[in-house]
């Protein structure tokens, strides 16, 4: 049985009509029947779920159906100013920051948006149906990189807008930041099978120096112009799909950590996150991250952008080295905690030991990124 709508407001057919007009653009349809089923994913302060039904337009039957995304803070805090501010998604469909996405890429639309008592918001969405089923070709990901280059070249000159308090900022250094307590990872966690598979001597020993670097890297990645990205830019937030004019285009989804960035942290989770959630092989990470940045590069200059393509290089190793090898190393304590294994597994959608095969792949390549980062970095300064 899929769970209950987490609210007590009763969704009714006068609730869903008027959404359903703004979905279909019809103004005399009305719903008189609909299913609402729970959506796998979401995140640690909301859930999905699929609402689909009928509805009548005079003798016509339509199909209609929308997402309704339930956020709600999870620590009852209500701070702009905070990395997982709750309300940011709700906030830029609100201004009308994803009304015109540049670059060919968009956001699905905001049919409405409902506050719900206890610091707790509805988003009624368009349903995106993505037409690439499956898992990516490297030439998708050169395609969404084109565009994401174009989409933060667009705003790099825009640097009022990035004023809004309820956009993120620095979340590469809380990111890392959050991170701290979890090293040095204990000698008990390290021992653990898995994790010493995931975490072989020479590679925690150089994860170990990444972490004695890091604050260079941050303070470097920080002094660079900033412009808007999405931040969660990886496959299970991306879509390819077609505009009414037959041209591709890019639908971004889950805006929740949007906010400014420098240019190159944007391709960080193209690249590293969907390697970790298994999207691509970690056989093809070097051509992934060769045909990732030659491609986004391309989108950034047809914008106009004439800067060192050596220091987006840089940002987006660094970027994708600190929050996915470092960033992520406190997930040793939960492998070697034997009953988060099906939480990982629920989350990851694999068994525990061909994720852990994964990571250790992963976190290797990264390892090599991070040589390359910090060789660069040298040469820059």
């Amino acid at each position: 049985m899929n769970p209950p709508i987490p609210n007590s407001l009763q969704i009714d057919s006068d609730m869903l009509t008027p959404l359903v007009r703004r979905a279909l653009k019809q103004d005399d349809v009305v719903v008189f029947d609909w299913k609402d089923d729970a959506l796998q994913g979401g995140s640690f302060n909301s859930k999905t779920y699929r609402f689909s039904g009928n509805a009548h337009s005079g003798e016509d039957v339509l199909p209609w159906s929308l997402i309704l995304k339930v956020i709600r803070s999870p620590d009852g805090k209500d701070d702009p100013a905070s990395l997982n501010y709750w309300k940011r998604e709700a906030l830029a469909y609100q201004s009308g920051l994803l009304d015109n996405l540049p670059g060919g890429t968009r956001a699905p639309q905001c049919f409405g948006i409902v506050e719900q008592p206890g610091l707790e918001t509805w988003l009624w969405l368009e349903e995106i149906a993505d037409e690439t089923q499956g898992n990516w070709t490297l030439e998708q990901y050169g395609i969404v990189a084109h565009h994401l280059g174009q989409f933060n070249g667009a705003y790099i000159k825009e640097q009022s807008l990035l004023k809004q308090l309820w956009l993120a900022s620095g979340r590469l250094r809380t990111w890392v930041a959050d991170a701290t307590p979890a090293i040095p990872v204990s000698a008990d966690v390290l021992a653990h099978p898995l994790v010493s598979h995931l975490y072989p001597d020479d590679i925690y020993k150089r994860l170990l120096r990444i972490w004695s670097e890091r604050e260079t890297w941050l303070v470097f990645i920080g002094n660079q112009p900033q412009t808007l990205a999405h931040l969660d830019a990886f496959r299970w937030n991306l879509f390819i799909c077609h505009d009414r004019h037959g041209q591709k285009q890019i639908i971004l989804i889950d805006w929740s950590f949007v906010g400014s960035a420098a240019l190159g942290e944007e391709i960080a989770p193209l690249v590293a996150a969907s390697l970790n959630f298994l999207e691509i092989s970690p056989n093809n990470a070097q051509a992934l991250d060769e045909i990732v940045f030659a491609s986004y590069l391309e989108g950034l200059r047809e914008t106009g952008w004439q800067g060192d393509p050596r220091v987006v290089r840089f940002t987006y190793m660094a970027s994708a080295v600190l929050r996915y090898s470092i960033g992520v190393i406190g997930i040793a304590s939960m492998i070697a905690d034997e009953e988060k294994h099906t939480l990982l597994e629920r989350i990851f959608g694999h068994p525990l030991k061909e994720l852990v095969n994964v990571w250790s792949n992963t976190t290797r390549f990264l390892c090599d990124l991070a040589d390359e980062a910090g060789g660069l970095l040298r040469s820059l300064r």
